[in-house]
C-alpha cells in the first residue's frame, strides 16, 4: 500500500488543548486525509500531506487553533508511527488491539482479542463512534440473524457480529483499501461467515435484506444512503448509526424521521452519539 504521508507535515497540541481537537478532527478535516494519535506526554500530533498543511492549517485555524504552525519532516512511515502509538481498547467482551508480537496486549479472562492493525482503514476502536457501534451492535439480538456493516473501514463490527452469532454477514466500503483491509483482518483472526465487498449501496443484490444493519459513518456520508438502508432492513429490522455529535442530536432525529425512522435507543460517549432506530410502519 503507498504511503500517502511520506514526507508529512504535522501540528502537535500539548495535551491541555487536545481532547476538544481530537474529538472533532473528522468533521473538522472533512476530505483532507490526515492521520492522529497521542504522544508520550499525550500531547495530540496530527499528520498530513505536506500539500495539505495550508489548508488543514487554515482548517484548525478556523476553530480557533490557529496559533500552531506544520512542522515538517523528512520522509518517514507517518501512518505506521501514528500507529505504534495506539493502544488496546475493551468493548464489552471484545478487546480490540492494534498491535501484534511484543506490543499485543494481553487479553483477561473470557474477553475475545480481535487484532486490528492501526495503519489501514478507520474502525479500529481509538474513536469514540466506533465503541458507540459496537456498544449498539452488542444490544441487539444477533444469533442466526443477518448484518451489514455499511462503511466497514477495518471490519470490527463486521466480526463482532458475527463471534456473536450472526448468521450471514456483509461488510461493504465505497474505499477499495477498506474492503482489502477487512478481507486481511478477518483472515488473520480466523472470522469466517463475513462477505466483503468494494462498492456503493447499490452494488449489493437486489432482494438482499438484513435484521441489523450499522452504520459507523459521519451524518453527511450517512444521510443520502438513509432511504436506501431502509428498504434493505427486513420487517423488525434495526438501524444503528454512530459517529454523529450528541450536539446535533435532534437535528439528526429529525433526518431519521424525515426518512421513515424513530429513534428507540440512543448512546453517548463524550460528544459523539449512537443511535438505534426502526422503521415508522
Amino acid at each position: 500500500m503507498k504511503n500517502d504521508f511520506e514526507g508529512a507535515a504535522r501540528f502537535v497540541l500539548p495535551a491541555a488543548r487536545a481532547d476538544p481537537v481530537e474529538e472533532d478532527l473528522f468533521e473538522w478535516f472533512g476530505e483532507i486525509p490526515f492521520s492522529a494519535a497521542r504522544g508520550a506526554a499525550r500531547e495530540l500530533v496530527i499528520w498530513v500531506r505536506r500539500t495539505d498543511a495550508a489548508a488543514a492549517k487554515a482548517v484548525l485555524g478556523s476553530h480557533g487553533v490557529g496559533d500552531v504552525s506544520p512542522l515538517e519532516d523528512p520522509p518517514r512511515d507517518w501512518v505506521a508511527e501514528a500507529a505504534t502509538l495506539r493502544r488496546s481498547v475493551a468493548v464489552g467482551r471484545y478487546l480490540l488491539d492494534p498491535h501484534d508480537g511484543a506490543l499485543a496486549a494481553s487479553p483477561a479472562p473470557g474477553q475475545v482479542r480481535l487484532l486490528l492493525p492501526a495503519a489501514r482503514a478507520f474502525g479500529t476502536g481509538s474513536h469514540e463512534s466506533t465503541r458507540l457501534a459496537l456498544g449498539l451492535l452488542l444490544t441487539e439480538r444477533l444469533d442466526g440473524r443477518r448484518v451489514l456493516d455499511v462503511g466497514c473501514g477495518a471490519g470490527t463490527i463486521a466480526f463482532v457480529a458475527a463471534l456473536e452469532g450472526a448468521a450471514r454477514v456483509v461488510a461493504f466500503d465505497v474505499d477499495l483499501d477498506a474492503a482489502l483491509a477487512t478481507r486481511e483482518h478477518a483472515r488473520a483472526n480466523g472470522i469466517r461467515r463475513v462477505g466483503v465487498l468494494a462498492g456503493p449501496l447499490a452494488s449489493l443484490g437486489g432482494d438482499a435484506r438484513f435484521d441489523v444493519i450499522v452504520a459507523n459513518m459521519i451524518r453527511e456520508e450517512v444521510a443520502p444512503l438513509l432511504p436506501g438502508l431502509k428498504s434493505r432492513l427486513a420487517r423488525g429490522g434495526r438501524l444503528l448509526n454512530s459517529g454523529l455529535l450528541l450536539e446535533r442530536e435532534r437535528e439528526w432525529e429529525d433526518l431519521l424521521k424525515r426518512n421513515g425512522f424513530r429513534v428507540v435507543r440512543t448512546l453517548a460517549e463524550n460528544e459523539w452519539l449512537g443511535t438505534a432506530a426502526e422503521p415508522i410502519e
